[in-house]
């Protein structure tokens, strides 16, 4: 009896620690998306697509006369701008190609609205 319950004990404490490492782990770039919203209305999207080559779709989703600009950063004794993309005025989104390296490298992405005032979003991400 008492084998069982140490057993069962050692399996909890186990899958305990399993699902901390998971909830502590860095956000991977993975089909990362960012929504950038006004008013409660989406207004633009950028969405790195991992495959390689690594891309970042760009997408202004409102017709308002304002475009988005999105923007990769690499953090190396601060942060770098690599890449800068706008959309808007047309249909379709427009892209960019970035290789993302893995193993502990840490990026930003970060889109803003290009009407006035400081609209923005941005995600901070790492590609293991």
């Amino acid at each position: 009896m008492r084998k069982i319950q140490w057993a069962r004990a050692v399996g909890a404490a186990v899958g305990a620690v399993t699902l901390v490492a998971v909830a502590t782990a860095p956000a991977s770039a993975a089909d990362t998306t960012l929504r950038l919203s006004r008013g409660g209305n989406t207004i633009g999207t950028m969405t790195h697509l991992d495959p390689d080559p690594d891309t970042f779709r760009v997408c202004d989703t409102r017709a308002d006369g304002h475009g988005v600009t999105g923007k990769l950063y690499l953090y190396f004794a601060g942060w770098q701008l690599k890449e800068t993309q706008e959309d808007g005025g047309d249909s379709g989104c427009d892209y960019f190609d970035y290789n993302v390296v893995p193993y502990g490298a840490k990026y930003l992405m970060k889109l803003c609205w290009n009407g006035p005032g400081e609209v923005c979003v941005q995600k901070e991400f790492t590609e293991d």
